[in-house]
């Protein structure tokens, strides 16, 4: 009896730090990926949303049935909630946001109760913060960044308060804000200013949200005379939150940043802008969209110009692009020039989508993850709407 009450009392003991343990250790809950994984394309010209089953083997695209769904007017950029069960667009043609619901079986989408958001005037770019909780647009008409919370039950964004938050004095100058991303760490958030020709930086408070510029803001690798027209378009960060990555497609050229882990202040690496590197030197290259894939080891470069995806390899030391072998990456869409636009890596890091501006389709292919270098799928391009924006994918298992 003595040995029975001392075992009980010795897993007791055990259960009870374990509790304790637990308690002061308090780790936040695993983000749950839905059981199924789908694409959205945001259709700019026919105000509406494709919806696709991604195939997760090859990353081939399938329509969802009564795809497409109603969408805005002049839906720009999107992002799927980090459950996977809403997607928000960017009202590119009027203001706010609009939320959908996302069938967790069908990838069908609702009207999440309240949509469309108030917010900024004419947004064009559109970012989560990282647990999910807040919500940023880039306001092309309002000079501005607007944010939002987000009710991951309902799906219901609720203005910050402060928002929007000014790119700078108001009425000092028109920015013409196009896209932002916010660093993997969640604090801080950059946005391309694209008629100044330069990235504004802002420190994110994780605990309201609320937005303050960096000191130097904004930032830029141009000389005076040059900056307003390089016109920055699309931005990357890699996953260490060291480097920033700006395609300008005024000048046909990169930008790459050095992130200060501390102050969030941008310093242009030496070098930088760097040409984009294309075998047609006829073509008139145009860089727009951007991403990466790889954990951080390659940068992909939506060319509309030139209609090609450029692939290169990142020093993880310097932030230095080197191009990979068989680049640039040429997008045939039959006898229509597809005026790539927009860039997305899924987050497995296999596949790679570019939005079929100009032929209303959506190419895709498959990442080598060793080399990083890029094979069209199988059916690609894959039919979208009208203007095809950019290409918004679920999380998985």
């Amino acid at each position: 009896m003595k040995t029975r009450w001392h075992v009980l009392l010795v897993t007791f003991s055990m259960v009870a730090a374990a509790v304790l343990a637990a308690a002061c250790c308090y780790q936040p809950e695993k983000v749950v990926s839905p059981v199924s994984n789908f694409a959205y394309v945001a259709n700019e010209g026919s105000n509406d949303i494709s919806a696709y089953i991604v195939d997760n083997s090859s990353g081939g695209l399938t329509e969802v049935a009564a795809s497409p769904f109603t969408g805005p007017a002049g839906p720009r950029q999107s992002v799927v909630e980090l459950l996977g069960k809403f997607l928000y667009v960017a009202n590119g043609g009027s203001n706010g946001v609009s939320g959908f619901s996302i069938d967790s079986t069908t990838g069908a989408l609702g009207t999440v109760s309240g949509s469309p958001f108030a917010g900024g005037a004419g947004p064009r770019g559109i970012a989560l913060y990282p647990s999910g909780k807040y919500l940023y647009t880039a306001d092309r008409n309002g000079n501005s960044v607007s944010g939002y919370a987000v009710n991951t039950n309902t799906g219901v964004l609720t203005p910050l308060t402060g928002s929007p938050f000014l790119l700078g004095q108001s009425g000092e100058e028109n920015y013409g804000p196009q896209q932002l991303t916010i660093d993997p760490s969640g604090r801080f958030l950059y946005v391309s200013n694209h008629l100044t020709g330069d990235i504004s930086g802002f420190t994110i408070n994780g605990t309201t949200g609320a937005l303050t510029l960096i000191s130097g803001s904004p930032f830029t690798d141009q000389p005076d005379d040059l900056g307003p027209n390089i016109q920055p378009f699309a931005l990357a960060i890699t996953p260490d939150g060291r480097y920033l990555y700006v395609t300008n497609h005024g000048e046909d050229t990169i930008s790459v940043f050095s992130i200060n882990a501390m102050s969030g202040a941008l310093t242009a690496v030496s070098g930088s802008p760097f040409d984009l590197f294309v075998d047609d030197e006829d073509c008139g290259s145009q860089p727009f969209g951007v991403a990466i894939g790889g954990s951080g080891r390659f940068l992909y470069v939506a060319d509309n110009g030139c209609d090609a995806v450029s692939a290169f390899s990142i020093d993880p030391s310097t932030g230095l692009l080197t191009e990979l072998p068989g680049s640039p990456y040429f997008v045939v869409a039959g006898d229509c020039f597809a005026g790539v636009n927009e860039a997305t890596v899924d987050f497995t890091g296999r596949f790679l989508y570019v939005a079929d501006q100009s032929c209303g389709a959506v190419t895709g292919f498959s990442i080598d993850t060793s080399s990083g270098g890029l094979t069209e799928m199988n059916g690609s391009p894959f039919p979208a709407g009208d203007t095809p924006y950019g290409v918004a994918i679920s999380r998985i298992n």
